[in-house]
């Protein structure tokens, strides 16, 4: 399970260790870390280190969940970004002190996964897949056009429901029957990778005309407006999860 800060629960990843199951989520600054001893590990020292740190510790007073705690430096203009970002921060009562200033300069994570399975660095590349959730909802929101399916003015609850289950029917269908069906196609015959939600603002917006055309033309279409661009510095999500595979 790859997991946000957003959903970081120390008894919440005990019972997906208890399940004997795996987990990999970010760290959220301040909790207490101990050391194999049972020692109160020093946030300041290990943030000194400027480097990548892996290591068995434990987490939680309390809890003490045994995982490995992977500290990964972030590129000076990833650092700054996120310095700038707690500056302007409007809830005041934070007061970010030193420490947590250079603590942004790491990305940190803990999982239960071995070093002999995943390296520092293929955490990190997995953990970018936590992104395609973020890119499936970006693509059934904003590409259908969600937010404009329903008024504010709408009041009756029986047309809200079947509006969002209607829709919610036709999001399947678009998955199973065009994005998954094109999406091998395409690469197949035009070497390209098909942007989901590339795919889904084309269809919202030619609708009619897209099941109109036969297949040969709905392939032309999608390789010419719905893939993604080739980009030295960025990797997309299928590249992503065959590097992750490869690994």
């Amino acid at each position: 399970m790859i997991r946000d800060l957003g959903y970081f629960v120390l008894n919440s990843l005990k019972r997906i260790a208890d399940k004997q199951a795996y987990f990999l989520t970010r760290l959220r600054y301040n909790v207490k870390i101990y050391d194999q001893q049972g020692n109160c590990l020093s946030l300041k020292k290990l943030l000194r280190r400027h480097c990548i740190i892996d290591q068995w510790v434990w987490l939680g007073k309390e809890q003490r969940l045994p995982v490995r705690l992977l500290m990964v430096p972030v590129s000076d203009i990833q650092a700054a970004e996120r310095k700038r970002k707690a500056r302007k921060d409007r809830d005041k009562r934070l007061n970010h002190s030193r420490t947590y200033y250079q603590w942004l300069n790491y990305a940190v994570f803990v999982t239960n996964v071995g070093q002999e399975v995943w390296t520092a660095q293929q955490v990190t590349q997995v953990y970018k897949i936590r992104w395609q959730i973020e890119i499936i909802f970006k693509s059934w929101k904003s590409g259908f056009n969600l937010q404009h399916i329903l008024r504010e003015q709408c009041k009756n609850e029986h047309r809200i429901i079947t509006a969002i289950f209607l829709m919610l029917l036709f999001i399947c269908l678009f998955m199973q029957k065009i994005y998954l069906y094109y999406k091998k196609v395409v690469e197949k015959k035009k070497g390209r990778i098909v942007s989901l939600y590339k795919l889904s603002k084309y269809v919202a917006a030619n609708l009619f005309l897209f099941f109109n055309m036969n297949r040969s033309q709905i392939v032309e279409q999608i390789g010419r407006y719905c893939c993604y661009e080739k980009r030295p510095d960025r990797t997309n999500l299928t590249d992503l999860i065959n590097f992750v595979k490869l690994s």
